[in-house]
């Protein structure tokens, strides 16, 4: 037995507000359902956000149904949970995904479906305040009652610890012993493969960067392949090929030259099928994000050159004066204030972070180009 695991693949996502971008994610989608048709996999597992939303746009859905067309042609059945992004309101709407479903894409979000022998339990995203309302172990507990001798894959979309550190989950805890394959999404990150209360438990991470995150560069952009024998695994994880280059640097006035230096010879080095995003990350003292990019385009670095340009950069005081300790006590306490109204450590990280961004800027027109040109800021 073969079968194929990704997860996050945020279909729809206009990162930037750019068509490149949204197209990028189903570039790679497409190349995950090329390796799955030219190794003939049994089915695939897709463990949460299918797309970016809950609503997305005709245009996203009848694309995302042309690429289930190809599979369903090839007879390879799609398993999928609903996540946070594209689960549905009981109230309002259903999942988008089931739209999808008479194209073989099968949602599992609370039960247990047998494919040739094979059970795959499934549980949508579940919201902290969904999990005070349940017992997650014996959910899934329950899911192990239904599943009869055979191989037993769950699928899940979830916070853990310790990747989400304020999760009240811990997968040594929280998973009954009894499954054979854990598939989980919603973490970015690539993990290998681990063994936890008898089961393989696998975090494919996502396929594209819906935030640029330097562990996610490091571990890569991919999915797994899983073959199977007498319940004995092996995994592998397939990087993508096709996916568009991010160049990240970390940049303050003192490296300047050095840094710049750099992103021109990787551009001229650089054998790009696509333009690559670039993504400024650093302190400054005096320098302003206009500053930034008439240094660039001195040094021959200009906009066309990049699908995107992203400049985050924070102010630096002068450590040990008295204006840097005030500035510094009161950053404290807006960020320890902050982070109590949030409640989100994340979240009230990315707010902390965007305001420190805004404080290299000088005016309001370049608040507003920023704004323009970078609407992801805002989506939290």
């Amino acid at each position: 037995m073969k079968f194929l695991h990704l997860s996050d693949t945020h279909l729809g996502y206009h990162q930037y507000g750019l068509q490149e971008r949204a197209a990028d994610f189903f570039d790679v989608f497409n190349e995950a359902v090329d390796f799955a048709l030219e190794k003939k996999v049994d089915f695939i597992i897709h463990t949460g956000d299918f797309f970016h939303s809950s609503r997305p746009s005709n245009q996203i859905i009848l694309q995302g149904m042309e690429i289930l067309k190809r599979l369903k042609d090839a007879k390879i059945p799609v398993f999928v949970i609903s996540g946070n992004h594209d689960r549905g309101s009981h109230v309002r709407d259903v999942s988008p995904l089931k739209i999808l479903q008479p194209l073989g894409l099968n949602l599992i979000d609370s039960g247990v479906l047998e494919y040739e022998g094979i059970f795959i339990g499934g549980l949508k995203y579940i919201s902290k305040a969904g999990l005070k309302q349940l017992d997650f172990r014996e959910v899934l507990e329950k899911f192990l009652e239904k599943m009869d001798e055979g191989f037993k894959i769950l699928m899940l979309h979830q916070e853990f610890q310790p990747f989400f550190p304020d999760s009240k989950l811990n997968m040594f805890s929280d998973l009954p012993e009894g499954f054979d394959y854990v598939g989980i999404g919603h973490y970015h990150v690539a993990q290998p493969p681990s063994l936890i209360n008898g089961a393989t438990v696998v975090y494919p991470g996502s396929t594209e960067f819906t935030a640029y995150n330097e562990k996610e560069e490091e571990k890569g952009k991919g999915f797994y392949i899983i073959e199977v024998d007498n319940k004995e695994l092996r995994t592998k994880f397939i990087k993508f090929q096709r996916r568009r280059p991010f160049l990240f640097y970390r940049f303050n006035e003192e490296n300047s030259e050095q840094i710049l230096k750099k992103i021109k010879d990787d551009l001229e080095r650089g054998q790009y099928v696509k333009k690559p995003v670039l993504i400024l990350k650093g302190t400054v003292k005096d320098l302003s994000y206009s500053d930034i990019r008439h240094l660039m385009k001195n040094e021959g670095i200009t906009e066309e050159k990049f699908l995107h340009m992203q400049v985050n950069l924070a102010k630096d005081q002068v450590e040990n004066s008295p204006e840097h300790t005030i500035i510094e006590l009161e950053d404290n306490l807006i960020k320890k204030e902050l982070q109590k109204l949030i409640g989100d450590k994340d979240l009230s990280e990315k707010v902390i972070e965007l305001i420190d961004h805004l404080k290299t800027i000088e005016n309001t027109d370049e608040v507003k180009k920023l704004l323009r040109e970078n609407p992801e800021i805002l989506d939290f």
